[in-house]
């Protein structure tokens, strides 16, 4: 997605100047955080002329756009009311890599568009537990999903959370990231590989929401999810920015109140697996293999995210003399069935996606990069994640590459 020359988008500013109107509260309040400072850019109007047209009703509906492009300094906040996007306010140029950035539009929007509940949006380019929102005007960093977390905490710490946060950003379902930000939203979506340029499926869900303004969060969330792999189906009978292949689609939906155990499994998981990586490397790297997920993931060493089920269902098949490991196993499983609330997928994937990813690379290399800038920027083991705090998983993966030396 990142080889392509961005396209400038202008907004539109004073022809659709309107007014900041009180709201008496309304169903739902969709806000998006657009950051397109960036070769994601050109995906702007794309987004926008959507959810125009998809919001013929915007009666308990409201949706608000924070918008940042790479063309033209600035920020910008739209209303869509009546099927037209409405300016209501111009800020200075702003770093949307910067947690506060997203404080201020989250703030803005509870304030001037209080509704019964909230989803936000997350849109840019997402590089897994690394982070996601690029911004190439200001520094050309990351969100950190520590950042994330900290300012949607700060958010709901003031009263009014998010209920349902969803990833237009690729690589963004992984453990690390949902275990970093279960104590901060209600519910996640979003996809554990590629996101094409369309997104997510705006059209559909925004639909869903005009015709039923009482569906839950938890509905919601399971609606995206069925509809984005429906979206991806087909080149033909959806509009889509480019015809490019649309069979690899992936998006899964988890409850956050779930997570809790499921992180604890995982550390359990990494205790029982480290110290048998010198006996049964060959079966642990046969299951790696099996478990890498993506057409598009891995180019150039950037994310090697594996399928967390795939690896351990191929784990419980090869390694059949460990009662403890396939204990477990077995318990992890339980606990990824009690926090997924959905998941579906093309299907050229099969059986081998299941929704949520974890950092796997191959080699000590490509673990401690110092080829691609970021690789240099973000060090996994010293990036903040709780998951790797409260579990072995960085033990596991220097016993991998340990006895792969040898």
């Amino acid at each position: 997605m990142c080889l392509l020359t961005a396209v400038a988008v202008a907004l539109p500013v004073s022809a659709m100047a309107g007014q900041v109107t009180e709201s008496s509260g309304k169903k739902w309040t969709l806000m998006m955080y657009w950051d397109a400072d960036n070769n994601l850019e050109f995906c702007t109007e794309f987004a926008m002329s959507t959810w125009e047209k998809a919001l013929s009703d915007d009666s308990e509906i409201n949706i608000v756009a924070f918008i940042d492009i790479l063309s033209e300094d600035g920020a910008w906040v739209y209303d869509i009311v009546d099927g037209k996007r409405h300016l209501v306010q111009t800020w200075e140029e702003l770093n949307s890599s910067d947690p506060a950035t997203l404080e201020r539009f989250l703030d803005y929007c509870v304030d001037e568009f209080p509704a019964e509940n909230t989803m936000l949006v997350m849109q840019d380019h997402g590089y897994g537990w690394r982070g996601l929102c690029q911004d190439e005007t200001n520094g050309d960093t990351l969100m950190s999903l520590d950042m994330l977390a900290t300012a949607l905490e700060n958010v709901k710490a003031r009263g009014a959370g998010v209920d349902l946060l969803a990833f237009d950003a690729c690589n963004m379902m992984t453990i690390e990231a949902i275990y970093e930000l279960k104590d901060a939203v209600s519910y996640v979506v979003g996809s554990e590989s590629m996101v094409p340029y369309d997104g997510l499926p705006y059209k559909m869900f925004i639909t869903d929401l005009v015709e039923d303004p009482d569906l839950t969060p938890e509905e919601l969330a399971i609606n995206i999810v069925h509809e984005y792999v429906l979206y991806y189906s087909s080149k033909k009978d959806y509009e889509h920015i480019m015809k490019y292949s649309q069979d690899f689609a992936t998006c899964s939906a988890f409850d956050m109140s779930k997570v809790d155990g499921l992180g604890r499994s995982f550390s359990t998981f990494t205790e029982t697996l480290e110290p048998l990586f010198e006996h049964y490397m060959r079966q642990i790297e046969g299951a790696r293999g099996s478990a890498l997920i993506g057409p598009w993931a891995n180019i150039a060493s950037i994310e090697w995210g594996i399928d967390m089920i795939e690896y351990m269902e191929c784990l419980q098949e090869s390694i059949t003399d460990q009662p403890a490991l396939a204990s477990a196993i077995m318990d992890f499983m339980s606990a990824y069935d009690a926090a997924l609330l959905a998941e579906d997928h093309s299907r050229k994937y099969h059986d081998t996606a299941h929704g949520l990813t974890v950092n796997f690379p191959p080699s000590l290399s490509n673990y401690e990069s110092r080829s691609w800038v970021w690789g240099q920027q973000f060090v996994y083991h010293e990036i903040g994640l709780d998951i790797v705090a409260e579990s072995m998983w960085y033990d596991c993966l220097m016993a991998y590459y340990a006895n792969s030396l040898e």
